[in-house]
């Protein structure tokens, strides 16, 4: 018959397994934090879709004309249109807004000609 021997096992204790574990949790938090600022702090995809969405408004209405300053919401998303007088005779200025629950998205400039600015009452 074969004889075991009787070894003496090498374990970890306890205190060496609940260190490496706070290690391990300190760790997994700060990679976390890293993260969502990585993410927050970058372009949004609602930023992107914003500013195309602004863009198809500015050729909007260099085609059809604004009629006075007005608020557009399309897709959650309020767009708000400011048409003022430019310092060149013949021209508006129109500035666009957009805003998602009162967070500022972005915002377009554009001078527009007289006959597609504003309305003349």
């Amino acid at each position: 018959m074969v004889k075991l021997k009787a070894k003496k096992i090498e374990a970890s204790t306890l205190v060496e397994v609940l260190i490496a574990m706070v290690v391990i949790m300190v760790v997994f938090s700060v990679a976390i934090g890293v993260f969502s600022n990585v993410l927050s702090g970058g372009i949004s995809l609602k930023k992107i879709q914003a500013q195309a969405q602004m863009e198809v408004l500015v050729k909007q209405f260099r085609d059809e004309g604004i009629k006075g300053d007005q608020v557009i919401k399309i897709d959650s998303v309020d767009y708000e249109l400011i048409s003022s007088e430019s310092d060149i005779q013949g021209m508006s200025r129109l500035e666009i807004r957009a805003s998602e629950r009162g967070r500022f998205l972005g915002s377009v400039k554009c001078l527009l000609g007289s006959e597609n600015g504003k309305g003349e009452d």
